[in-house]
């Protein structure tokens, strides 16, 4: 019988799961401050970083999905 529940991973994939949380969590913090001192490029290319990850995981989650059929 397959395991159907979803937090049954290995330990390894919650922390690169982690520390993907806090560089999203890291950079959409200085986009937002970089918007609020008027800093455009700073900002710009702290949002870009932020899209970049969430792609990321999308493609992440995409495979997974695939995966499991």
């Amino acid at each position: 019988m397959e395991n159907k529940n979803p937090l049954a991973r290995p330990w390894y994939e919650w922390i690169g799961w982690l520390i993907w949380l806090a560089a999203l969590i890291l950079f959409l913090q200085s986009a937002l401050a970089s918007r609020i001192e008027l800093e455009p490029r700073a900002a710009l290319i702290s949002w870009i970083i932020v899209i970049v990850l969430l792609v990321f995981a999308a493609i992440v989650w995409g495979m997974r999905l695939a995966r499991k059929g």
